[in-house]
């Protein structure tokens, strides 16, 4: 599978939800998804009202519901730091392995990989993969018109 990487350049489009989404045609993608009990409720609600109280102090209410496209608009450099402040923190509590880790059963696991296998090639092709206790990671490039959001919801359905 030959990868197409990030263009710097580029044209790209950035949402902010629970974490900042990078979207650019023709790349591959390094995605994650993960069960819902992987941050302890406490964590996620402590995670969120920081975010929040961070976008508030940049000019960004965290409940409009353009906040994305004002985000957007922000220097690159903290576009970056709000990265380097929340995605990195985020992706460590996954690796912490809390919640009931239903993706430990072989057999769950295994319905997850298929899923993902399922229109490799058609809609997608799919590089490595990792299928983790309680999510997972896998590199993607979409194919045609294949929309990246629509088809992690695909996956994650």
């Amino acid at each position: 599978m030959s990868f197409e990487f990030f263009d710097p350049v580029g044209e790209v489009r950035i949402t902010v939800g629970n974490l900042p989404h990078w979207y650019q045609p023709g790349v591959t993608y390094f995605v994650t998804f993960r069960t819902d009990d992987s941050l302890p409720p406490e964590v996620a609600q402590l995670w969120y009202r920081r975010r929040d109280d961070w976008l508030q102090r940049h000019g960004i209410d965290p409940r409009a519901a353009h906040r994305s496209a004002l985000f957007r608009r922000m220097p690159a450099a903290q576009r970056r730091e709000f990265h380097k402040e929340f995605s990195r923190e985020f992706m460590a509590y996954l690796d912490r392995g809390c919640g009931a880790c239903v993706l430990r059963r072989p057999e769950l696991a295994r319905i997850v990989a298929d899923g993902l296998r399922h229109f490799d090639g058609e809609r997608y092709r799919l590089g490595d993969f990792v299928v983790m206790p309680n999510h997972v990671h896998l590199l993607v490039c979409l194919l045609g018109q294949t929309d990246v959001e629509k088809q992690c919801y695909s996956w994650k359905k």
